[in-house]
């Protein structure tokens, strides 16, 4: 099986629907449970105060599976489109994650926890690597028929 690099341009299509739905869940798996043990520090470590919304984990979880899923279908479209798909979606991560996080800095003008926003902040980029690597490892761009 011939492994496609992020640079060599050849024409790709959608990964594999399996590869991609396992790529997913294990992307959500691995950033709720990063995200997790950061929600645990941010309380423990710079008393972010336990009713600080954000460390709910019904809260970042379900926010990290929408990330993620929605990372997956921008995935399977970019992979079936772009010439150079893991770049594009690299590029992409790249203004997507600072953009997510302005929600987050909106925070501070309520008077929110500094401390805690900024470990907000973490976790978004927890679940863009999440993301980024199981989506492009496991679920790479098949080659064009």
């Amino acid at each position: 099986m011939t492994t496609l690099s992020a640079g060599d341009g050849l024409r790709t299509r959608s990964p594999h629907p399996g590869r991609l739905a396992g790529a997913a869940v294990l992307a959500i798996v691995v950033a709720s449970l990063g995200n997790t043990l950061l929600a645990l520090i941010g309380k423990a470590a710079f008393s972010v105060p336990d009713d600080f919304k954000g460390f709910q984990p019904g809260a970042y979880v379900f926010l990290t599976v929408v990330g993620i899923v929605g990372a997956s279908v921008a995935w399977s479209v970019i992979a079936a489109k772009a010439a150079k798909p893991v770049d594009l979606l690299r590029k992409l991560a790249v203004v997507i994650v600072p953009v997510s996080m302005l929600a987050d800095l909106a925070l501070l003008v309520t008077g929110q926890s500094p401390a805690g926003v900024a470990v907000l902040i973490v976790m978004h980029v927890v679940v863009g690597l999440a993301a980024y690597f199981t989506l492009t490892r496991i679920a790479p761009p098949r080659p064009a028929r």
